[in-house]
């Protein structure tokens, strides 16, 4: 009788790529779902403790809970599996390997190689054991049809690995432009109408003791209360979420009395004062204020202001990058409308104070200049589309506490209806139809609504 000989291997595994896979799904909780899919169990894993962190991240996902570094670590010791990692900031460790994220889905395909490899030659061993025991030279056909089974499945988790689809694949979309085209707005969804588009960032700057955030707030506040603002009839209310870190609540409280708010009117205002959100310019900042935004459901951000959310420095490029990066884009994709106020430098005419990247994570700019205590205007000074006026005038009115636009009374999309028509030289007796097709010989569209006033406004001499 022979002896026995267990057949030992030597596994394969790539730490560096386990702590990036890791990393990234603490970087971004979106992508968690989509690594599962290849990395079913955590055994995938080789070290026992990514294998504990994976099983986190899981929990947290499934229930609808950030994945970052210090809920994992809060996870785990409320599971009391943080024993089993010897040093706790070793979780944090792993998360500074999700700067690699761009390249996870290559970094998840090594990790599964590796362990679909580990199970099959786990597999072949067992069935090379099985032939050496004692008596399997008696019977080879019934040695190898015992592991058979075995050996099927484990070139089959070899065949599954190596020829699956790169998984970052199913995770974009593109547009389908027939759906496109035919989605596309007759006229301009304006939340208030020349100034802020639904789904849009604008950013409004000024010097101190301007007005920007009086302003903002009023705005803010009809909006959620369902109120006229700036000349524009009531919309239904709508969810707005104002992050203030530059206001106090007395301050706050104060404006909206002299505007004429109560508690019963501002349901629809979620109002965060000084709130300790980490900077907008980090992956934490924009996963923390998406939750809010989701939660809430948010049609409107306001940011007040912009340079007390960043850590980065203003000057710096990268700074804005970051910020369009973690926060902005996120809320555009959504098409969430934003509101970022800002501070002018002492040159007016330089602009927005820092980097001049400010510009190019908005869709207008606006800045805000004050005549007097009572005249004010707005001048667009950067648009994307240039939808709208480029320029806004405004007067502060006192009991009740508003703003009114100072254009004669007409709101001001019937009133651009009213010039253009001017300029083309439109009889004021032209009807409907012969209106629209003058304005759309000029590239403009206009509801039924807006035309018929202006027809009006025109008769009327106004």
């Amino acid at each position: 009788m022979g002896s026995t000989v267990t057949t030992t291997y030597e596994p394969l595994y790539d730490l560096d790529a386990e702590k990036a896979v890791l990393g990234a799904c603490m970087e971004a909780p979106a992508i968690v779902d989509d690594v599962r899919k290849t990395l079913t169990d955590p055994v995938a894993f080789y070290r026992p403790q990514h294998r504990v962190i994976y099983r986190a991240l899981l929990a947290l996902s499934d229930a609808g809970n950030a994945t970052d570094p210090i809920n994992v670590t809060d996870y785990l010791r409320r599971t009391d599996e943080l024993r089993q990692i010897p040093d706790p900031t070793y979780v944090f460790e792993v998360f500074e390997h999700g700067r690699f994220i761009a390249n996870y889905p290559e970094h998840v395909e090594i990790v599964a190689r590796h362990a679909a490899t580990n199970r099959a030659t786990a597999t072949l061993v067992r069935a090379l054991d099985q032939l050496r025991r004692p008596g399997s030279a008696d019977d080879v056909q019934g040695a190898l049809s015992f592991v058979r089974d075995d050996i099927d499945k484990a070139l089959g988790d070899i065949t599954a690995t190596t020829s699956a689809a790169n998984p970052v694949v199913s995770l974009y979309q593109p547009l389908d432009w027939q759906i496109a085209f035919a989605s596309k707005p007759a006229e301009v969804p304006w939340l208030v109408e020349n100034l802020i588009e639904a789904g849009r960032s604008i950013a409004i700057y000024s010097p101190p003791k301007t007005g920007k955030s009086l302003l903002t707030l009023e705005i803010a506040a009809a909006l959620a209360a369902g109120r006229p603002v700036l000349g524009q009839a009531a919309k239904p209310p709508m969810k707005v979420v104002y992050v203030d870190i530059e206001n106090t609540i007395d301050d706050v409280t104060e404006r909206l009395a002299n505007l004429g708010y109560g508690p019963e009117d501002l349901s629809n205002l979620v109002y965060y004062s000084f709130p300790s959100l980490p900077v907008l310019d980090s992956a934490a900042g924009g996963q923390h204020l998406m939750a809010l935004v989701k939660y809430h459901e948010a049609v409107l951000v306001v940011i007040d202001t912009v340079s007390r959310v960043i850590e980065g420095s203003e000057n710096d490029a990268d700074t804005f990058s970051n910020l369009y990066r973690h926060a902005l884009a996120p809320l555009k994709g959504m098409g969430v409308a934003v509101i970022r106020l800002d501070h002018s430098g002492k040159d007016l005419e330089k602009g927005q104070r820092g980097s001049s990247a400010k510009g190019a994570d908005v869709d207008a700019v606006w800045l805000m200049v004050k005549i007097s205590e009572t005249a004010l205007y707005l001048k667009r000074e950067m648009s994307r589309a240039n939808h709208g006026v480029p320029l806004i005038e405004l007067r502060r009115r006192a009991y009740p506490l508003r703003h009114e636009l100072a254009t004669g009374g007409l709101p001001p999309r019937v009133q651009q209806v009213v010039d253009v028509l001017e300029e083309l030289g439109v009889p004021k007796e032209a009807g409907r139809d012969a209106v629209r097709e003058e304005l759309h010989g000029a590239g403009i569209k206009a509801s039924n609504e807006t035309i018929s006033a202006a027809i009006a406004a025109r008769k009327a001499g106004l």
